[in-house]
């Protein structure tokens, strides 16, 4: 259950620019924004592990488009800070996770390197059968994010819970991903630099010889 309602939460300017998306995307931008990540996910088959991080910084690209068409005052990236993926005026940050199985637990931050992981961002969660949903740290119990072997998670009822509450979420057509088993039709993120590079330096030779073999 939330600790505190929408708008009581500490992460005010965040709160608002989640609100105004909602109340001002247009209906053109919400379907342009479907079929973006749909492709993707459709492409990418993140059940390739290389996949899962090219689709989790192209959706921010396009969650970062989104606010933008409607006059929302953001810029990326996620390498200028730790914490965030879109960052706001005053110093303020976004960051944006999703799940394309669904309503799963949710990967909030990767252990790696030394220091603490605490989530601490206002979060936009793009969740397959959804949509958008805004979270924050203040807005779930405490038990409600674990710490797992190599990363701090938040766990699936926390994520319904706020999926329960409609002033949290923009509903969107975002279907899940393609199954298991239908992997081997998927392109790969590194085949697809690969050939671009190849293609951009004319090397007709190689080129030649992967075309037909790899996806």
């Amino acid at each position: 259950m939330e600790r505190n309602l929408p708008g009581k939460t500490v992460f005010v300017a965040e709160r608002r620019v989640f609100d105004r998306l909602k109340s001002d995307c247009s209906t053109e931008s919400k379907h342009e924004y479907e079929l973006a990540v749909d492709t993707l996910v459709e492409r990418y088959n993140t059940t390739i592990y290389e996949n899962r991080f090219i689709v989790g910084g192209a959706v921010e690209v396009f969650t970062y488009a989104l606010l933008r068409s409607v006059g929302i005052n953001c810029t990326l990236y996620s390498e200028q800070t730790k914490s965030g993926d879109i960052l706001l005026p005053n110093d303020k940050k976004l960051s944006i996770k999703s799940s394309f199985k669904g309503v799963a637990s949710i990967r909030l931050l990767n252990k790696q390197g030394s220091g603490d992981r605490v989530w601490n961002t206002a979060t936009l969660f793009v969740v397959a059968g959804v949509g958008m949903i805004f979270g924050a740290p203040d807005m779930v119990a405490p038990d409600a994010v674990k710490d797992v072997s190599d990363a701090v998670v938040l766990k699936r009822a926390a994520l319904q819970n706020l999926i329960d509450n409609p002033l949290n979420v923009i509903e969107m057509e975002i279907f899940q991903k393609p199954p298991t088993e239908m992997t081997g039709f998927s392109h790969k993120a590194s085949t697809a630099v690969a050939k671009q590079i190849l293609f951009e330096t004319q090397s007709k030779s190689l080129l030649n010889a992967i075309t037909s073999t790899i996806r």
